[in-house]
């Protein structure tokens, strides 16, 4: 049945009512191996580094193969799903192992059928008190009347009915499509096909005290984290539509190794969407967001490595550090570590990555691109920025290459860019344990090669802004954290880089789903 009507009933499913294969046999690559920022410290459960689910008894090893089951194997069986497919229950933070089967789609009801933007609107919410009285019979009924509304130059916060609305269907969607991970898990992908998408894992603890931690996600898919309610945000960097999910969110956890993944926007690209603007603001640049991040690092994350991902087809690829306001439990040099390696990049736009704070490792990365003007270019997502220095960020890059056709792209703006402001070092060298030093923009770069000529993106930030350090030890040291710095990754952990000649051919016949 499609769409209940009256009061939701509430049902709790089995593993074994499920169809769910419990302590079947492993038939997808264990969960060892991880390196970079996730191979540093010690998790949760003694061990070193990230193991994920490594060692899980048989009866949490699973195989799913929709919402339904995945859910349950992330609560242990004990999840309530409700018919609209809201849900509840207690993360089961032992270790465990599943694999992922085929296509999962987390925006779907109890009885899995895929829910539509009026469903979120409309059908799941009849009868509801928080949901009733707007009086938009449909979501492309509430979209005009939204429109009308709030739409650019409209400069103040949204408020009244349309936006009551919209906060009321975006409460709903993402009741359904957040799906949160606990602590010990490994998500892998079985062969080639595994796939998930229309919604969000959320890989987040209680705070910066209570974070979740040691996590594997591998060999699988995600697309298409779509958003039916963008907000317009006259506040944000002068006016932005804004969407609310990412692919995969990790925030207040540690320990994380995401490996051999593949991330996109699927057959929902942006250029479907059309810009809703007026003047002054420019079609291209306000474009209405239906997609956020597809991995963000946020929320006093740390201890996170991204490699061998093929990121491709997205505007806004990876955050790292989601405020340039410094706290001592969010946003601060402490956190944030995060390595990024033989990724490849293709038809991003940017972020790859812009970072706030945090000790960034960026090394034998892969991107490619044409470069456009404004959003869209030739193909539909045109070349910005690979990398962006933001308040606090610690980067060092090795041996990238970057291969840009179209407009010729410049080393300043097209290969690095920066965002910093002095006031913000200022706020939070004030914090108990922080410094001016500890609370500045380093960056370091070497091996650089952009369409096939070395460059120096180093020098080039700091044409861009005077606030960026450049300095061939750029990341804090252990023995003092808030001094100078004067560390780089091989500081803290070993790898190895290799050459940039063969990483045009070698990262993208690597990076990616199906190809552990």
């Amino acid at each position: 049945m499609r769409k209940t009507k009256g009061k939701a009933v509430l049902r709790t499913l089995s593993l074994a009512a499920l169809g769910l294969a419990v302590g079947s046999a492993a038939a997808a690559p264990t969960s060892l191996g991880a390196d970079g920022w996730a191979s540093v410290g010690t998790n949760n459960l003694g061990q070193a580094g990230t193991t994920g689910g490594q060692g899980a008894l048989a009866v949490k090893t699973y195989t799913v193969r929709n919402r339904n089951q995945l859910i349950q194997a992330l609560y242990g069986n004990s999840a309530t799903i409700k018919a609209d497919g809201s849900f509840s229950g207690t993360l089961d933070n032992s270790r465990k192992i599943i694999y992922v089967a085929g296509t999962i789609s987390l925006n779907m009801n109890q009885a899995l059928v895929e829910q539509t933007a009026d469903d979120h609107l409309v059908a799941a919410n009849a009868g509801s008190s928080t949901c009733a009285g707007y009086g938009f019979a449909s979501h492309d009924a509430w979209w005009n009347a939204y429109l009308a509304a709030y739409k650019p130059p409209y400069a103040t916060l949204p408020s009244g009915p349309a936006e009551s609305a919209r906060a009321c269907g975006a409460n709903q969607q993402r009741r359904i499509t957040r799906l949160n991970v606990p602590s010990n898990t490994s998500l892998i992908g079985v062969g080639a096909t595994a796939k998930i998408i229309h919604g969000t894992l959320m890989l987040s603890g209680g705070g910066y005290a209570t974070p979740v931690d040691n996590i594997v996600i591998r060999n699988i898919a995600f697309e298409d984290a779509f958003d039916f309610f963008p907000q317009w945000d006259p506040t944000d960097s002068g006016g932005r539509w804004n969407s609310a999910y990412d692919n995969v969110s990790v925030q207040h956890a540690t320990h994380v190794w995401i490996d051999h993944c593949t991330f996109s926007d699927g057959d929902r690209t942006d250029d479907k969407f059309p810009s809703v603007w007026a003047a002054p603001y420019d079609a291209a640049a306000y474009e209405v967001q239906h997609h956020d991040g597809l991995v963000d690092v946020t929320n006093s994350a740390n201890y996170v490595t991204l490699s061998y991902n093929h990121f491709h087809d997205h505007n806004k690829t990876t955050l790292i550090g989601g405020s340039d306001s410094a706290s001592l439990s969010d946003s601060y040099p402490g956190v944030l570590k995060t390595t990024l390696h033989h990724n490849f990049y293709q038809n991003v736009v940017q972020r790859q990555p812009r970072a706030r704070y945090g000790m960034v490792h960026i090394y034998s990365n892969y991107y490619t691109g044409v470069n456009g003007q404004g959003v869209y270019g030739v193909p539909d997502y045109g070349w910005s920025v690979a990398w962006t220095v933001g308040q606090g960020a610690k980067i060092y890059a090795e041996n990238n290459v970057l291969d840009i056709t179209g407009k010729t792209p410049t080393v300043a703006n097209k290969v690095i860019g920066a965002s910093i402001s002095s006031a913000r070092v200022t706020s939070c060298a004030a914090l108990a344990g922080m410094s001016s030093a500890y609370c500045s923009a380093y960056v370091y770069d070497t091996g650089t090669v952009l369409n096939g000529q070395s460059v120096n993106a180093s020098e080039a930030v700091r044409s861009l802004n005077a606030l960026v350090t450049v300095s061939a030890t750029p990341w804090p040291s252990k023995a003092a954290p808030a001094g100078t710095p004067g560390a780089t990754p091989a500081s803290y952990y070993n790898y190895d880089i290799g050459a940039t000649s063969g990483l045009a051919v070698s990262v993208p016949a690597n990076a990616g789903v199906g190809k552990l």
